[in-house]
């Protein structure tokens, strides 16, 4: 067989994490058990056989199988991950690789969530933001697979959940790569418990819904881990760019979101970020010429970059009050 150093290089990249008794490796599911992961995923029908068809086995392709059960270790064990891409000489095999993780995952992190009490419409609501960045990449790229793994982690590992409109991941703060002090405002110290807010990009962001998600979160956490009070929210993203409010109508719905927030840090350029959330364009890929310009959103976002401005990410926090 001829070497590939490519192939190679990203195998060393996962690692060789070692079995431990806490994690067990997951056996090779058969097609009607892939089958209905897929469904729960939210796997979308165009990927689904293409995700069957290529999943590793320990016979017909061993060296994957090996990778995928390193990846399935260190998803459960390991604080940090973060897995490149796999090689495109892999083809299909390689574009789906981490759904097979997530496929082989689903098991433990299903159980996990029901040790927790966690509601079965609330774990499918979260799980389900796999299906849709599978959406995202054939948006993108024109083709199946998957190309957010490391983000989904803390989905399978049960530090997010989607609760109605938001997605709410238990973290800390980190205020030197925020760039500065919440506390200075009345808000968190650096270092603590926080719950970080994320916005799926699937719909607008009505201040109903987000008052609802809020105060479901606010619940939802002192119920399910109370062992560690969350008296914080943060949110770090293009949303709290404050030259928004230049370009959108004084009651559009991101400036009410921004609203909730308190601001702090600094403010990092993010074009990119905004181009892919808004657009659907790859890093790096936009061609500010041919982007749809239907809505005022979207055409405050090139106006700007074409002007040779930017946009910048923000971070803010805001105070989620005493659980009922």
């Amino acid at each position: 067989m001829t070497r590939d150093p490519t192939l190679e290089r990203w195998l060393d990249v996962l690692g060789t994490q070692p079995a431990t008794t806490g994690t067990p490796d997951p056996s090779l599911p058969t097609s009607a058990e892939v089958w209905d992961r897929l469904r729960l995923l939210a796997v979308p029908e165009a990927d689904r056989t293409a995700v069957l068809t290529t999943l590793p086995d320990p016979i017909r392709t061993p060296t994957l199988w090996q990778a995928l059960l390193h990846c399935h270790r260190a998803l459960f064990t390991d604080a940090r991950v973060n897995w490149p891409n796999a090689p495109s000489s892999l083809g299909a095999a390689g574009r789906y690789f981490y759904v097979h993780l997530y496929v082989l995952a689903l098991p433990l992190t299903l159980e996990w969530q029901h040790r927790y009490g966690i509601p079965a419409d609330v774990t499918r609501a979260t799980l389900t933001d796999l299906g849709a960045k599978l959406v995202t990449h054939r948006r993108a790229h024109g083709t199946g697979g998957l190309d957010r793994q490391t983000w989904l982690v803390r989905h399978f590992r049960g530090t997010l959940h989607r609760l109605g409109r938001l997605q709410f991941e238990r973290t800390t703060l980190d205020a030197t790569a925020c760039g500065g002090k919440a506390e200075e405002s009345g808000g968190p110290e650096d270092g603590a418990p926080v719950l970080d807010v994320h916005i799926p990009a699937d719909g607008p962001l009505p201040p109903a819904h987000c008052d609802t998600s809020f105060t479901t979160a606010r619940d939802f956490y002192a119920h399910h881990f109370p062992a560690t009070p969350y008296p914080h929210a943060t949110c770090h993203s293009w949303l709290l760019d404050t030259q928004l409010a230049a370009h959108l109508p004084t009651d559009a719905n991101i400036l009410r979101f921004q609203h909730r927030f308190h601001l702090f840090g600094d403010r990092p350029v993010c074009d990119d970020d905004i181009l892919e959330f808004v657009f659907g364009t790859p890093p790096g890929t936009a061609d500010l010429t041919r982007l749809p310009q239907h809505s005022t959103l979207q055409r405050a976002i090139v106006a700007q970059l074409r002007s040779g401005g930017h946009w910048r990410l923000g971070h803010g926090w805001a105070d989620l009050g005493v659980p009922d």
